[in-house]
């Protein structure tokens, strides 16, 4: 019902002009400007999220962390392991140093521009499953695994932040269960 009233009322708003042409051109600029201006508020409201989340101060006094300078500052990071446990399907696993007074919270992990692991040529694999926020307490270290699917060829880098983080070779991992 509501999608044959937004038809109705383009019709209707159009109806005035006689070419068929000018017609189609008008209605072709007015979806266009509705799906660019939905696009721009998704963005900005995302941006947004992501400002006011580093702004103001999480529930635990943790710096949140999501882009490379960030990260360059408050961690260290180094890759521990990178085994294969499937077909094309690696886990890396990640030491995260935390030498700060403070906790350190790694955050928007589940999108692509934040996490990719990447083989000699360039080609990029993403995580397998979403991941959630690491937090890495004050003062110390953790080791955290990330699964990733779809790497046709070896990994060599693993790109967190926009930062390239060197692999250490590849180690067999677990042997994949068939059904």
């Amino acid at each position: 019902m509501r999608k044959i009233v937004i038809a109705l009322g383009l019709l209707a708003a159009f109806s005035a002009q006689a070419e068929e042409g000018a017609l189609k051109e008008g209605v072709k600029s007015t979806v266009s400007g509705i799906i660019s201006a939905g696009k721009d508020m998704i963005s900005g409201a995302k941006d947004g999220m992501d400002d006011g989340r580093k702004s103001g101060d999480s529930v635990d006094g943790a710096i949140l962390v999501n882009d490379r300078d960030s990260l360059k500052k408050y961690l260290g990071i180094s890759a521990s392991t990178v085994e294969k446990i499937g077909e094309q399907e690696y886990r890396i696993t990640l030491a995260l140093r935390n030498e700060t007074d403070k906790i350190v919270r790694l955050t928007n992990l589940q999108e692509r521009k934040s996490l990719q692991l990447l083989d000699k040529e360039g080609f990029v694999a993403y995580l397998k499953m979403p991941h959630p926020d690491v937090t890495v307490p004050e003062n110390a270290a953790i080791r955290e695994r990330f699964v990733f699917a779809q790497q046709e060829d070896t990994p060599v880098t693993l790109r967190i932040y926009g930062m390239d983080i060197p692999l250490p070779a590849v180690k067999a991992g677990e042997t994949p269960k068939q059904p």
